[in-house]
């Protein structure tokens, strides 16, 4: 506002004008008030509400800061420009664009200029004066609108750093089997809290570079590192973000993803998803980029306490780990093969791709080293688990039930 207060022409016309126009200063603050309150419903109220005075207090710092101006005074434009910077700070603390504020600039603007205009015609003002009265008017309205913008973008960033903070807390939250309420901080994070989730683990397995992602639905809980990524979304945005992470699924990174789950399950979901990858890295779950964690239901429950079926292979299927590897390996899969289906030889054999007679020397060699644990229902259901557990690890080359088994057995 520095041109205002060194432009001669108004220097001039600031004798004459301002002493005239500053008993007017309350019609013309009441008048741009209440047609602000008319034309724009965000900003209407009661004539003796808080958005009434507030804007009054606005109008009123700007008419009579003007006025200072065209006098070379400008004293209180500090005061004025702070009041619009935290008009549009508050607009943005309140989740609203400027589209209501520049409305009211714009209303101010008309108004204002109809009134100079009809101030300048019954004071007899040239109309090189009005032109000069109007000019730095207009300009000076400008001015408090961009400091409007400077309020409300200072505030948005502000709640940009802070939202993002809240959505990683919100999703770790929600990842936390303690189930606290999210509550206050989905309102913290303005993350509308849907009805049911879907949780996403993305790992980097053997890329060298850090993991980055396209940029992802304004909806979606992310918590980042270079190598690991963990998403949270609704359910209805699932299908969006399978699209924009198939643009990452390379070699080298593995994506897996739940199938919807409540509230109370997401810890769970959060689980199973980061047992997918494991067991994609094991070389049980086929190799595949994106891991659709319902396709593989059994294979997770079966892998969800490792530290178990460890424990009971050592005890269940000992006599089969102290054959040799090839034997271990054609007597474990014919077995399974009759845990899941009490085929017949001939099936069984047709199923395995070998001959009947084969099956049935198998059979007989399974019988010796069992005995009669295969006539007990608990143990044939708890074999069945373990072997489906535990064969598709030994196929993917996993040694470690058969070296602490020799372990344990040497001398």
């Amino acid at each position: 506002m520095t041109a205002l207060r060194e432009d001669g022409n108004l220097r001039g016309l600031a004798r004459s004008f301002v002493p005239l126009f500053r008993p007017r200063i309350p019609e013309l603050v009441a008048r741009i008030t209440s047609e602000i309150q008319a034309g724009v419903p965000a900003f209407a109220g009661p004539s003796q509400g808080r958005r009434h005075r507030l804007i009054m207090l606005a109008v009123n710092g700007a008419v009579s800061h003007f006025l200072d101006l065209v006098e070379g005074n400008g004293g209180a434009g500090d005061r004025v420009d702070d009041l619009f910077r935290k008009m549009g700070y508050g607009e943005a603390l309140d989740g609203h664009d400027l589209t209501a504020m520049r409305a009211s600039h714009r209303i101010a603007r008309e108004r204002a200029w109809d009134y100079l205009r009809s101030f300048a015609v019954e004071n007899r003002l040239s109309a090189e004066a009005l032109g000069v009265l109007g000019d730095a008017l207009l300009a000076y309205i400008d001015h408090l609108s961009e400091q409007a913008v400077i309020g409300w973008q200072a505030a948005h960033d502000v709640l940009e750093r802070d939202q993002d903070r809240n959505r990683v807390r919100l999703l770790e939250t929600l990842i936390d089997p303690g189930l606290p309420d999210i509550g206050g901080l989905a309102a913290q994070a303005r993350w509308p809290v849907p009805e049911r989730f879907i949780v996403w683990a993305i790992r980097a397995t053997s890329l060298e570079e850090p993991l980055t992602l396209p940029e992802l639905h304004g909806d979606v809980l992310q918590r980042s590192s270079a190598r690991a990524v963990d998403l949270v979304c609704a359910e209805h945005d699932a299908d969006e973000l399978r699209r924009r992470l198939d643009e990452i699924a390379v070699p080298g990174i593995v994506i897996a993803f739940s199938w919807p789950v409540e509230r109370h399950d997401v810890p769970d979901a959060h689980r199973w998803t980061a047992r997918a990858i494991e067991l994609h890295t094991a070389g049980v779950i086929a190799d595949q980029p994106v891991i659709d964690c319902a396709q593989h239901r059994t294979q997770l429950w079966l892998g969800a306490e490792p530290a178990l079926r460890r424990g009971m292979v050592q005890e269940l299927l000992r006599p089969l780990l102290a054959e040799t590897p090839n034997s271990r390996e054609i007597l474990s899969e014919t077995l399974l093969a009759w845990l899941e289906t009490r085929d017949s030889a001939p099936a069984i054999a047709a199923r395995l791709g070998v001959h009947p007679q084969t099956i049935r020397y198998r059979w007989k060699r399974i019988n010796e080293i069992f005995g009669d644990d295969l006539h007990e229902p608990e143990f044939i259901v708890q074999i069945t688990m373990l072997l489906k557990a535990s064969v598709p690890l030994w196929k993917a080359g996993d040694q470690r039930d058969f070296e602490r088994f020799h372990a344990e057995e040497a001398p």
